[in-house]
């Protein structure tokens, strides 16, 4: 929600969170970028598009970008929403080109005993899905145990290098408990492989304060289509 974390300096505001957010984009060099819990804005980062859609979670918006060149593509990327849950972004001719994938930019019920409820969300996402190889990602609330459905399902999703929540040492927070999640992960179906996966989790400075810009640590990676 572009929120200021509760150990930044009171002279840090939104407009330097969306900064930081934006020089963090730019290093890391992304063509495709997926974010959860927006307010109205999008950042804006001048290396990217959003693809004209956006839906409202339980908790903020999503958005998908994707860099120009993919944007102006032959043919262009096309963006479906599965309400309040995630959008599909398809990339390639449709579901008869051989490379053609989608990436669903995901966020689901959070809450330990909503783990039914995330699985009726991810068929739902399945569901709709126009092209056979499918990239799910983003905040998927999910405990580690609740990916074995998707995984005899056929499809990959290694735990990401370090936790992508990490209360104990993130501190976004005053209060609550803390502890450590994979809350955001990803899980891709056969025909797409997912490399070089990074958990982003330095945090800025600002007036000689460490803290970072969300609760959750940012996860990237190289996708393939094999």
């Amino acid at each position: 929600m572009l929120e200021r974390s509760a150990q930044a300096p009171q002279a840090w505001q939104q407009f330097h969170t969306e900064a930081a957010i934006r020089d963090e984009v730019l290093a890391i060099e992304p063509d495709v970028v997926c974010w959860q819990e927006l307010p109205r804005q999008v950042p804006f980062v001048e290396t990217l598009d959003l693809l004209p859609a956006t839906t409202r979670s339980h908790s903020g918006n999503l958005a998908t970008l994707v860099t120009h060149e993919l944007k102006e593509a032959t043919p262009p990327p096309t963006i479906q929403v599965v309400d309040h849950i995630g959008l599909l972004a398809t990339f390639g001719g449709g579901p008869f080109d051989p490379g053609a994938f989608t990436i669903a930019n995901v966020h689901l019920e959070p809450g330990p005993g909503a783990a039914d409820r995330r699985l009726e969300q991810i068929s739902q996402v399945v569901g709709k899905c126009p092209t056979q190889r499918l990239l799910i990602v983003g905040d998927t609330n999910m405990r580690l145990g609740e990916g074995e459905v998707l995984f005899e399902a056929g499809f990959s999703g290694d735990k990401p290098p370090h936790a992508t929540w990490d209360s104990r040492r993130n501190k976004f927070r005053f209060g609550g408990n803390e502890f450590n999640a994979y809350f955001t992960r990803w899980f891709a179906s056969p025909g797409l492989r997912v490399d070089d996966v990074v958990v982003h989790r330095t945090p800025v400075e600002f007036q000689e304060t460490p803290f970072f810009l969300s609760d959750h640590y940012a996860l990237s990676g190289t996708v393939t289509v094999v």
